[in-house]
This record gives structure tokens, C-alpha cells and sequence, in this order.
């Protein structure tokens, strides 16, 4: 059974929420509510913290082997060598409009997606930017979703595919080599409820969670002339809470040796943590499950690391994170 080997606040007081993890070139970070950006090792000892990196810090990302990535509700993006603590570069959304989702491909290029301001139509964007020219962003698709974007990831094998999620109930697919929008949206997904998560979960397949915990995966036509939704459907698991007896996704995951996609979910109530198989793909269904107990007790685990030496890091809630031998 897994155990937790460590736990630290990282400084952090203790009403504090620690967002999201990531790892670059052997060191971690984590953002929390205090809107800090926290640098830490193996062991959970601090190594540096950059108190009000924005304001509002909402996301967190690696853009190569020693360089993170932060984006924040002030609309500024920001670079951070792990060597040195001042950011690195900084870019920013045109209208310094607040920024809710980011993905990175390779060492240059950046997607960034916007926030809702509730003023219709082209309110929301998703923003392509090459940090060798910080000036203003490449792409700029501002029609395709009408709410907080929630979501947006790099396909692995077709890095011009984007898809971004939103609290509209949309996924897109945006073949980001077209300027023009119209030409670039591929493919439309409706789960029909607010996405809280979604990805590539093979080449030619893409899976969602919604924020009322529905389980979908989508085949992909990239490229295809129409956009497709209902028929695309390859395996609808409905509201997953029951089946994987938890009370929140939070997202899926790969296995770091394996490549095997596990779903992270958790129980307050139960105070557990759970990573869940995804066997498949003929058909996609659940498999093996490893708990880790007492997780970060009552409160919500936002966040889970895996990393190739089998231990993984949590974050959550209750302003700690914490190390576990698998």
C-alpha cells in the first residue's frame, strides 16, 4: 500500500490552497492562493518562493527541462528559469484580460486561454504565442467558446492540433497552422455540462470530465471537413462517482513507466485518494486501483505529480503537500 513519506506547508499559513504541481529538471513548484510561486526538491525542503508572481495566479506549467510557466487573472504569462528566481520573460493577453488555462508545446510555443467577463461573444479567446516573439500573440480564436476556458492541451503527435475545454460545455479542436478561425476549428465536442478536464487520450481519441463528473471519450477526425459531436462518441461512463466510488475527479494521468492512463479521484468524506486504471482501449473500462490513504483529509486534493521513481506528490485544500512511496 502506498505510504506518505512526507508533508510540508512549504511556508505556506494555513489557510492557504495549494493549486498545482510541476517538475522541471529535478525540481518542483506549486501555486497556491497566496498567489506565490513555491520551489521545492525531493524532499519537500524550500528552495525559493516568489511571493505575488501575479495576481491571482490560476495556472501552472513546464515549458522545457528547467523553465516553468505561470499565468494569472492579470493577464500576464511568465517564465521562470528553476536557476534563478526572478522570472525569466514575461507576455501578456493583448487586453490584460484574466487567463484561466494554459499548455505548452516544445521550448517555444505557449496556448493561453481566457476567462469570462460575461460580455457575449468574443469575450473568451484562446491565445497562441512563440516566446521568441513576446510582442503580441500569433493565433487569436475568440468565436468558438462563450465561457471560462477551462482546458488546453497540445495533441502528442500533431502538435498543430490544440483542444481547449470551457465552463460552455464545448471542446474544440483548432489545426492552429490557419490564422483564420473558421478555417482552424476542426472538430466540436459537446458533452453538454461545464468541462472540468480534457486531453488526448490516444492519437485519434480525446477524453472529458465535466464538472459534474461525467466520463466521456471522443473519436477525432482531424481535419475532417465537418464538425462532428454525438457521433463521435466511443464510450459514454456517465456520472463516474458511483462506479469509481469517489466525490470529485481531478484529472487523468500517465503512469511515467508505463504510459498507462489512471484517473486521480478523491473521497472527503471517506478521506482517500485514489488512482484508478483505464484499461482499453477494447473496450475503455476501469481496472486496478491503488489508495492512498488518509489523502489530505476532509479537504480537496487538487492536485497530483507522478514521477519515474514511483512516488507521487499531492497538493491540496488544506495547504500542504505531500510525498508518496508507491
Amino acid at each position: 500500500m502506498p505510504k506518505c513519506i512526507a508533508s510540508s506547508s512549504l511556508g505556506a499559513k494555513p489557510d492557504t490552497y495549494l493549486y498545482k504541481l510541476a517538475q522541471a529538471q529535478g525540481i518542483l513548484a506549486t501555486i497556491g492562493s497566496d498567489d506565490s510561486l513555491r520551489l521545492f526538491d525531493a524532499s519537500l525542503n524550500l528552495l525559493s518562493r516568489a511571493p505575488s508572481c501575479h495576481l491571482g495566479v490560476s495556472c501552472l506549467d513546464v515549458l522545457s527541462h528547467q523553465t516553468l510557466i505561470t499565468a494569472g487573472r492579470d493577464g500576464a504569462i511568465r517564465l521562470w528559469d528553476t536557476r534563478a528566481k526572478p522570472a525569466a520573460a514575461n507576455l501578456s493577453e493583448p487586453n490584460n484580460r484574466a487567463l484561466s488555462a494554459l499548455a505548452c508545446h516544445g521550448e517555444r510555443y505557449i496556448a493561453a486561454g481566457t476567462d469570462s467577463a460575461k460580455e457575449g461573444l468574443g469575450d473568451v479567446s484562446v491565445l497562441l504565442f512563440d516566446v521568441r516573439n513576446p510582442a503580441g500573440p500569433l493565433r487569436h480564436y475568440a468565436e468558438s467558446h462563450t465561457d471560462a476556458i477551462t482546458q488546453l492541451a497540445f495533441h502528442q503527435l500533431q502538435p498543430h492540433v490544440l483542444l481547449s475545454g470551457s465552463t460552455d460545455g464545448l471542446v474544440s479542436l483548432f489545426d492552429i497552422e490557419h490564422a483564420d478561425e473558421e478555417d482552424a476549428l476542426q472538430q466540436v465536442l459537446n458533452p453538454r455540462s461545464a468541462v472540468h478536464c480534457a486531453g488526448f487520450l490516444a492519437p485519434d481519441q480525446a477524453y472529458v470530465f465535466t464538472t459534474d463528473e461525467h466520463f466521456l471519450i471522443y473519436s477525432l477526425t482531424v481535419n475532417a471537413e465537418d464538425t462532428v459531436d454525438e457521433k463521435s462518441v466511443v464510450a459514454d461512463f456517465g456520472d463516474v462517482r458511483k462506479g469509481l466510488d469517489c466525490m470529485y475527479v481531478i484529472d487523468l494521468l500517465r503512469d511515467p513507466s508505463s504510459g498507462q492512463p489512471l484517473v486521480a479521484c478523491g473521497h472527503n468524506e471517506k478521506r482517500t485518494l485514489s488512482l484508478v486504471q483505464l484499461a482499453g482501449p477494447g473496450p475503455w473500462a476501469f481496472g486496478q486501483r491503488v489508495e492512498l490513504p488518509a489523502a489530505h483529509g476532509d479537504e480537496v486534493v487538487r492536485d497530483l505529480l507522478l514521477t519515474a521513481d514511483r512516488r507521487a506528490y499531492t497538493c491540496g485544500e488544506d495547504g500542504q503537500v505531500k510525498v508518496w512511496q508507491l
